[in-house]
């Protein structure tokens, strides 16, 4: 077949712009080449991350349709065709959905998969042929055009036509500006912008990378939805070989948990009898229930195994269950994320996360690290081991995150975690910043009225609370600049000042003799710093220390987990000074200096309010506080300034405390109703 001679304009799109990282990919070695590779396929995920939001509303609206008995009709053309039928092909093995549900078209039809069919994309009208046998019901269901330049005909027309219809249209392109977007026929567009391929115009990498994550976003997303997992665990599968058939007991005893005790034979027999629907046999099993009563109570929830089992958990508590209150606090600090449940009778459940900063990291990440740091405390509780976070009960919960002082974050913040734990904001649920949680652990104490927290680890700060009968409210802050313009007195402050000395030293080094192995230069704590950094990078030279100290925040391509800031990383060398401050002049003057500067803030906040210190707390926190003798040393310079405190407290488990006011109050309020 002759190709038209009309000329169509490449050059503004994006994906046909040449990459300039890949210029003279012919000249590279292998290794080099796949390097440019791999590291610009490691851009990919940013393009899809922009998407989310989006990619969210998609998932919601299909699911909805699909669940009032639509279908989901992805086309596309070359790459971008084949990539829907992967997707769609994928599906009904996976998660048992109707062969029917998910429909893939690829222009110039299924040979194309194998073969490129010359003119194909081109030909707009192409997809009302293609769709016309399927009797497509505009009110239930959907199609989704897939096209990574933005302006392939095929996908043009069949988004034209679906609309036309009133189906509710998707547009998934790796361009912007694109003509699906100009032409408007997309009710919910998703521009994964990946930018110009390694090879260019070679869509298939890049952009066909982009469309798959997205596809398997969507349909993953959906199937989640329509009730197909219970948890993470592919219950709606059908066991019809081997692995699927062992997988199938793995998870029917995941599911089950201790109580079932059945064999693997027994397990078959199970399935069998639910004609090889894990979900059905979970639901039997879970609720030793015969198959057609458990596929009447699936029946009844929509097929969501996770409600079924919810409403007979919620039947089926004890009496005991019920009087036990559970009370859940985080302490979701910017190093790590610390959760801890505790019940009435003194039992605790610890968990943890990584970092937590909802400032730097964002609201959702914030909200995953503190889930996963409450599910992992209820699984080593000894009364909530079996129970997860979904099915949890709180009477009250307390969560002070770092960051959370931002106006424009807390709604967000509020509501998430509200959902989650299924818990009123002030209504037994407390959200506040992380270091709101360490004035509760002076609250008992009857004879004070007033509390002022420092806080030094990585940064400094002070904050002044007044006590209320609900707690500690907060009423004053000083410091907590950063470490760009203050933290003065935090592990970064002596850590800086201790790489200074060493770094001085480093500079007559390599003036003098930078070959020469004498360290006659270095004082001893410059040496004790040169120390430090070459046990962590025994590669590092004397001449060449700030290189070393910049490398203890690790290598982002070799380190597992959170990459320290620069600012954590100078702030590890402070425990090297506070190590030799009772025996070096340099290291004494410097922590000297920080205890200074800590006390200065505590002063401010204590006489710009005029506390009577007989009656106000100091209560310290912190990793740099947990040093006895810096906490020493910052109270010598307060009792100089201002006096004693009523009472001194370091708090080193803020969560601890956290729990226990909680526990009191609920406790408090139980005698109230009782009386």
């Amino acid at each position: 077949m002759a190709l038209p001679t009309q000329s169509i304009q490449l050059a503004g799109l994006q994906t046909e712009s040449r990459n300039a990282n890949s210029a003279d990919i012919d000249h590279l070695t292998t290794l080099e080449l796949c390097s440019v590779l791999n590291s610009e396929d490691a851009t990919i995920h940013k393009a899809v991350a922009s998407c989310i939001p989006v990619i969210a509303e998609v998932i919601d609206s299909v699911a909805h349709r699909i669940r009032n008995g639509g279908r989901l009709f992805y086309i596309g053309a070359g790459t971008s065709g084949r990539l829907g039928v992967l997707d769609a092909s994928e599906i009904p093995p996976t998660y048992s959905a109707p062969a029917d549900q998910f429909i893939a078209l690829v222009a110039g039809g299924d040979h194309a998969l194998r073969h490129a069919k010359e003119g194909a994309e081109d030909d707009r009208v192409g997809p009302q042929r293609d769709l016309g046998p399927f009797d497509i019901n505009p009110q239930v269901d959907s199609l989704i055009g897939i096209a990574s330049s933005g302006r392939t005909p095929y996908v043009l027309g069949g988004l034209a036509y679906a609309k036309a219809l009133g189906c509710m249209t998707i547009g998934l392109v790796c361009v912007s500006p694109s003509e699906v977007a100009a032409e408007g026929n997309a009710d919910h567009l998703i521009t994964a912008v990946t930018g110009p391929e390694v090879v260019t115009g070679s869509t298939r990498m890049k952009a066909g990378t982009a469309t798959k994550l997205v596809l398997n976003m969507i349909s993953t997303g959906i199937m989640i939805k329509l009730g197909k997992t219970y948890g993470n665990l592919m219950v709606d599968l059908r066991a019809t070989n081997l692995k699927l058939r062992q997988r199938a007991r793995n998870v029917l005893r995941a599911v089950a948990g201790p109580a079932c005790t059945s064999s693997d034979a027994e397990l078959d027999t199970l399935l069998e009898a639910c004609h090889g629907s894990v979900k059905l046999a979970c639901a039997s099993l879970s609720l030793r229930l015969p198959p057609p009563l458990a596929e009447e109570r699936l029946e009844k929830h929509d097929g969501v195994l996770a409600r079924v089992l919810e409403e007979d958990r919620a039947k089926d508590t004890s009496s005991s269950a019920k009087d036990e209150t559970l009370v859940l606090c985080v302490d979701a600090g910017g190093s790590s994320c610390k959760a801890l449940v505790l019940s009435t009778d003194g039992r605790t459940g610890n968990g943890s996360a990584g970092p937590c900063n909802v400032s730097t990291m964002g609201v959702a990440p914030t909200i995953a690290a503190i889930k996963s740091a409450i599910s992992d405390a209820l699984s080593n509780h000894p009364s909530a081991q079996n129970c997860s976070l979904r099915m949890a009960t709180f009477t009250a919960a307390w969560v002070g995150i770092a960051g959370y002082d931002r106006p424009s974050i807390q709604p967000q913040v509020d509501k998430a975690l509200s959902a989650l734990l299924r818990l009123p904001i002030g209504e037994g649920l407390i959200v506040s910043t992380d270091i709101d949680l360490l004035p509760a652990a002076i609250t008992p104490t009857s004879e004070i009225d007033s509390a002022i927290v420092l806080v030094a680890g990585t940064g400094s700060i002070a904050m002044r609370y007044q006590k209320h009968a609900s707690g500690f409210v907060r009423t004053g802050r000083a410091g907590g600049w950063g470490h760009l313009l203050g933290d003065d007195g935090s592990g970064y402050s002596l850590g800086r000042e201790g790489a200074r000395i060493a770094l001085q030293a480093s500079d007559a080094h390599r003036s003098t003799n930078p070959k020469s192995r004498d360290l006659s230069c270095f004082s001893p704590l410059g040496a004790a710093v040169l120390k430090h950094v070459q046990k962590l990078d025994p590669s590092c030279e004397p001449e060449d220390i700030l290189s070393g100290i910049l490398s203890l925040g690790g290598d982002p391509e070799h380190t597992t987990g959170p990459v320290p800031s620069p600012a954590k990383a100078v702030a590890q060398l402070a425990e090297v000074v506070l190590s030799l401050s009772q025996s070096d002049e340099e290291a004494n003057r410097i922590v000297n200096d920080g205890a200074a500067s800590l006390s200065r803030l505590v002063t401010l906040l204590a006489q710009s309010d005029k506390l009577d210190l007989s009656r106000t707390a100091l209560v310290f926190g912190g990793g740099l506080m947990q040093d006895r003798l810096y906490r020493s040393k910052v109270l010598e310079h307060l009792r100089q300034q201002l006096g004693d405190f009523a009472h001194v407290e370091f708090v080193a488990h803020p969560v601890q405390s956290g729990a226990q006011h909680l526990l009191s109050r609920c406790t408090k309020s139980l005698e109230q109703l009782q009386q």
